[in-house]
C-alpha cells in the first residue's frame, strides 16, 4: 500500500467530494514486463496459468489536484472490481476524515 502525506480537508461534505476510486493497469518498467511476460509464456507452456503479468491497481486520488492518495495492488480482475465497490460505498458513507483514519492516511 503506497500512501503520501494529504493536506488536512474536511468542508463537511462526503469523502466522495474529495477522493475518486478508480482501476489503473499496474505500473512497470519494460525489463520487469519482458520478465513476467516471459515467466508467464514458461508457466503456460508447463500447464499452469498465465498471472505475473495480469496486474491491476485500484488507486485513491484527490479530486483536485489528481494526487495519488492510496494503491492497493489487485491481481485478479474480479477482486479488483470487489475492491473498487467496497472502496466507493466507504467513501460516499463517511467523511474526508473518516476515510482518511478507517485507511490510515492522517
Amino acid at each position: 500500500m503506497d500512501v503520501l502525506d494529504l493536506p488536512e480537508t474536511d468542508d463537511g461534505g462526503t469523502a466522495a467530494d474529495v477522493y475518486l476510486v478508480g482501476i489503473e493497469p499496474r505500473r512497470r518498467g519494460r525489463a520487469r514486463t519482458i520478465v513476467y511476460a516471459v515467466l508467464d509464456l514458461w508457466c503456460a507452456m508447463s500447464g499452469g496459468t498465465m498471472e505475473l503479468s495480469r496486474g491491476i491497481d485500484v488507486v485513491v486520488r484527490r479530486r483536485d489536484e489528481g494526487l495519488l492518495v492510496l494503491t492497493l495492488p489487485e491481481r485478479d480482475p474480479s477482486a479488483a472490481a470487489f475492491t473498487l465497490e467496497r472502496l466507493q460505498e466507504q467513501l460516499a458513507g463517511s467523511t474526508p476524515a473518516e476515510f482518511r483514519a478507517a485507511w490510515g492516511l492522517d
